[in-house]
This record gives C-alpha cells, sequence and structure tokens, in this order.
C-alpha cells in the first residue's frame, strides 16, 4: 500500500506540474506523428490516419497555449544562470536559456496566426523559431559534452594520484607480490558514464531534438516516422527528468 500511495503521490505532483502536463502532451504528440506515418506508409485505413493527423495538429495548439508565458521563465532562469562560477557553463546555459524564450516567443506569434487572432507570415516566423530552436540544442549539447569531458578529466586525474601511491605502509616485506588493479582509460571513461546517467540522459535527448529543428529548416531529409522515433525517446527523457528530478542535470 505504500509504494501504491508513493506512486500516486508522484503522479498527482507530476500532473500539477505545467511541465509535466506538457511533456506528456508532447508524448502523445510525437506518438500520433509515428502512427500516422506507420499506418500511412501501410496503406492502412485512411481515416484512422486523419484522425491520427488531426491528434498531432490538435496537441502541438494544445501545446503552444501550455506553452503561454514561459518564455519569460527562462528569461529569469538566464539572469539566475549568470552567476554560475564555471565559465563554459555560464555562457552556454545563460545563452541557450535566452534563445529558448526567443523560441518560445516567436511560437506564440505562431499560434495566434494559427488560431486566427493575429495575421501573420507563418512560414517566416517558423524558420526563425526553428533557428533559435537549433540554436538552443546545439549550445545544449556543447555544455552536455563539457560536462562529460570535465567528469573524465577529473577521474582521470584521481586515477593518476591513487596509481602513483602505495597502498601498502612500512613493514609489509612481501608488499612487492601484492598487486591491484588500476583501471585503464576506458574503463574510468566507461565507469564516469554509468556515474552520469543525468548528463547522458540530457545529451540524448538533445541529440533526439537536434533532428526536429533541422528538420523544419530542411537541412536533412527526416521523414515524420523519424521526426515522431525521435520525439517521442526526448519526450520519454523528459518525463523522467521531471518525475524523478535526481534525473534532471544541474545546473542545465
Amino acid at each position: 500500500m505504500a509504494d501504491d500511495s508513493d506512486f500516486v503521490g508522484h503522479l498527482v505532483k507530476f500532473n500539477s506540474l505545467s511541465s509535466g502536463r506538457d511533456k506528456l502532451a508532447r508524448l502523445v504528440q510525437y506518438a500520433s506523428k509515428f502512427a500516422w506515418w506507420y499506418l500511412q506508409k501501410g496503406h492502412f485505413d485512411p481515416n484512422i490516419i486523419i484522425k491520427l493527423k488531426n491528434v498531432d495538429n490538435a496537441l502541438s495548439t494544445t501545446r503552444k497555449v501550455l506553452r503561454l508565458g514561459k518564455s519569460i521563465d527562462f528569461l529569469h532562469s538566464a539572469l539566475r544562470s549568470i552567476h554560475i562560477s564555471d565559465t563554459v557553463l555560464r555562457l552556454t546555459i545563460t545563452l541557450s536559456k535566452i534563445n529558448q524564450a526567443c523560441y518560445l516567443l516567436f511560437d506564440h506569434i505562431i499560434w495566434a496566426g494559427r488560431i486566427g487572432i493575429a495575421k501573420v507570415d507563418s512560414a517566416k516566423w517558423k524558420d526563425l523559431s526553428a533557428r533559435f530552436w537549433l540554436v538552443t540544442i546545439i549550445l545544449n549539447l556543447i555544455r552536455d559534452v563539457y560536462g562529460m569531458w570535465t567528469v573524465i578529466i577529473e577521474e582521470l586525474r584521481l586515477r593518476n594520484e591513487r596509481a602513483s601511491k602505495s597502498h601498502y605502509g612500512n613493514g609489509d616485506v612481501n608488499h612487492k607480490y601484492k598487486t591491484r588493479h588500476i583501471p585503464n582509460d576506458t574503463e574510468v571513461v566507461l565507469s564516469c558514464f554509468q556515474e552520469s546517467v543525468p548528463l547522458i540522459l540530457d545529451f540524448v535527448r538533445n541529440m533526439s531534438d537536434l533532428v526536429l529543428p533541422l528538420a523544419a529548416l530542411k537541412r536533412i531529409n527526416a521523414s515524420a516516422g523519424v521526426q515522431g522515433a525521435v520525439g517521442v525517446v526526448s519526450s520519454v527523457i523528459g518525463i523522467i527528468t521531471t518525475w524523478n528530478p535526481d534525473m534532471r542535470l544541474v545546473p542545465s
């Protein structure tokens, strides 16, 4: 009963977060995109395909509504991140927040044009929004790679320090014949990856999301199925990190 109570408590808390609802809607949106692409490729019932496309489009619009005002939140986060001591982290995180704020602001303009409350050049704003989204993801990836690099370098330094010190004190006449395992570089790197789950999750999420703005800008030829698949992967990771704060990359 305690486990059931904890699960329900987590579920209520997750559902109370706007970010949690947005990530659930995003998961269904991209799952729908992949589903209609797959059914269309297999020449299934056109009515089902149309319904799934309607779900995809409806959730896309719904998510734009859920994110209204989020650009202000990201600008506020950017003001906090300028105090991070590490220069690379400070620059990448702050610039990422600013770009994301701009991307969401342009997204609001697209939404206003989509529902008819304003006359806008949708193609122009979609292109501009995708460009800022792309820059945001690139900055996030730089932050992820830098984070991995610093962790690995630190672990290699500690490994070398431990290897240079004897674990056996004076008076142990047999210490020359005792051996101890010193991990090689590959083992250290693998160990770093295993102990840096939030960093790896963030890297996979950003690599998955990278496909989406590149496809929107027509820099790559990605089918609706590919976009749906990578969108599902990044959405699942987003749900995991929202559900379990220990899986969230900090600072970010």
